[in-house]
């Protein structure tokens, strides 16, 4: 019964009382992306009951949503990628060259954590010091590696202690799971950085925004992604030029170079 008397109040809701709704939130302090959920789970319902036959129209059709803020990809600092590739926080053996080159990879290549886990051994090409890797729909790329990351890579195949077709294995010897590498990743970042979210992603957007700070052309990252348009790409020129202006708007004597 009081489900029926619920749906009965649900279905008696009025434009206006939504737009009540929404303002009343919005002087509360309620963040956008809250107001936007509860509206939508008031859209939920009204699918439903369009379902059922209960409702021809959407209460919420009319109502205005404050915009939601487009929050700007986090990446690690340039300093600290150089201090983790550079320095020896990597074990000196068969694991620790895994780890360097998995770091290395995810840094220099921006590669998504799907693809490096599919990667066999016949896809890196030592002799062009590429690696042949297959992204989203099955399309495939060739991204050329720093010849001492293909060096990490060609080490720890030959020294692990286990056959496998898959150019990573787990300590176990089995294939890399997402899990697993999470776990490396969120590792060696806590040690250089102090970003709350450390991830592989992360080390995607890492790549790519370091890539445009330098001048790497939009089309060139695009390609180095695997991004199908442009469109996908275009999210990192905010993270640069929101770094373009953090230095400009540093004073001169911030600027001068260090003696």
């Amino acid at each position: 019964m009081s489900e029926h008397y619920a749906c009965g109040e649900l279905l008696d809701v009025k434009s206006e009382w939504l737009r009540g709704y929404v303002v009343e939130m919005m002087k509360l302090g309620k963040a956008p992306r809250t107001i936007h959920r509860k509206v939508s789970a008031f859209r939920t319902f009204v699918r439903y009951a369009k379902r059922q036959g209960l409702l021809t129209v959407d209460p919420a059709d009319a109502i205005i949503l404050p915009k939601l803020s487009k929050s700007q990809p986090q990446v690690v600092p340039e300093h600290a990628m150089r201090e983790l590739l550079e320095e020896s926080v990597f074990p000196s053996n068969w694991k620790g060259r895994r780890d360097r080159a998995i770091m290395a990879l995810f840094y220099e290549t921006g590669i998504r954590l799907s693809e490096l886990t599919g990667l066999n051994v016949e896809d890196m090409h030592t002799e062009r010091e590429e690696l042949c890797v297959r992204g989203k729909g099955s399309k495939e790329r060739r991204i050329p590696l720093f010849p001492e990351t293909m060096k990490c890579i060609q080490n720890h195949c030959e020294e692990r202690p286990f056959k496998s077709r898959h150019l990573f294995v787990t300590d176990a010897g089995r294939s890399l799971y997402p899990s697993f590498v999470y776990r490396r990743v969120r590792h060696y970042l806590a040690q250089v950085s102090t970003l709350k979210k450390s991830s592989p992603h992360i080390l995607r957007h890492t790549f790519a925004t370091h890539l445009l700070n330098h001048g790497a052309e939009l089309s060139a990252v695009k390609e180095m992604l695997g991004h199908a348009s442009l469109s996908s790409t275009q999210v990192y020129t905010h993270q640069s030029l929101a770094r373009l202006k953090e230095v400009h708007s540093e004073s001169p004597l911030d600027r001068r170079p260090k003696d």
